[in-house]
């Protein structure tokens, strides 16, 4: 199981509405499922040089760098 870290940050305030409008009730969830998706943009490049040196990657590989919830 991941540890859970809490955690406060300051947001405007109708992005804060969106999101939590958007959640469904589940704040965390959805600003950990955003942070994840950009922690993969952010690692695209990476992840490209990677595949084009060693081929496509299985799911169990992706899952290996970047979390099980990825794959």
């Amino acid at each position: 199981m991941t540890t859970r870290t809490r955690t406060t940050v300051s947001l405007p305030a109708d992005l804060v509405a969106y999101a939590r409008s958007a959640s469904e009730g589940n704040l965390s969830a959805y600003v950990e499922h955003a942070l994840r998706a950009q922690q993969l943009r952010d690692a695209a490049p990476a992840v490209r040089a990677w595949r084009e040196g060693r081929g496509v990657a299985d799911a169990e590989e992706f899952a290996d760098l970047f979390g099980e919830d990825v794959a």
